[in-house]
């Protein structure tokens, strides 16, 4: 396997993480922004806005990081049956 794909693909897994981890906080903030009753719409509205942008992102990247990985898989051989080979 190639180190800068294999590099590459360790990025964007961890891109991933981060964007999870990001994803997830926002939805506990809009919890915590709901549960409050003095909270805006405004800022409520504005935390939706950034899962929805997160969500995009991690789509994105998890669409990198899926072809990234094919790629690798496509680069390693295939198995030749020795057997069969012989016989040819």
């Amino acid at each position: 396997m190639d180190l800068d794909k294999k590099k590459e693909i360790d990025i964007l897994k961890d891109n991933v993480r981060d964007l999870q981890a990001q994803l997830r906080d926002a939805h506990q903030r809009i919890g915590e922004l709901i549960s409050e009753k003095s909270t805006s719409n405004e800022e409520v509205i504005q935390q939706k806005q950034f899962i929805q942008e997160l969500t995009g992102q991690l789509n994105r990247v998890n669409k990198e990081t899926e072809i990234k990985i094919q790629q690798v898989m496509d680069e390693i051989p295939d198995v030749v049956d020795s057997k069969t080979f012989l016989k040819e």
